[in-house]
């Protein structure tokens, strides 16, 4: 189960545009992401809305910014979630 959960992660990790990968002094790997369309460096409110009108929710353990989408605002073209910053062990 545990090979699973890594796989997913090294997939999930690759499927984003750009990814860059930075040690982190743990045993994870702090990911930053450089998607097309994400919120803006430095954004801090708890939601943002993503140009095709999806609404999306912040969250994330500390040093992550992780963003949800809003179920009842799903839009095609719009990802499930956008990591923005994360660490290996999950995204």
């Amino acid at each position: 189960m545990k090979n699973a959960t890594l796989l997913t992660a090294a997939l999930a990790a690759f499927a984003c545009a750009g990814p860059s990968i930075a040690a982190s002094g743990d045993e994870t790997v702090q990911i930053v992401r450089h998607d097309t369309v994400m919120p803006p460096d430095g954004y801090s409110a708890q939601w943002w809305t993503h140009p095709k009108g999806c609404e999306y929710s912040r969250a994330g353990r500390p040093g992550e910014i992780v963003w949800f989408l809003i179920v009842n605002t799903v839009k095609p073209g719009c990802p499930t979630h956008i990591v923005q910053r994360g660490f290996s062990d999950a995204y």
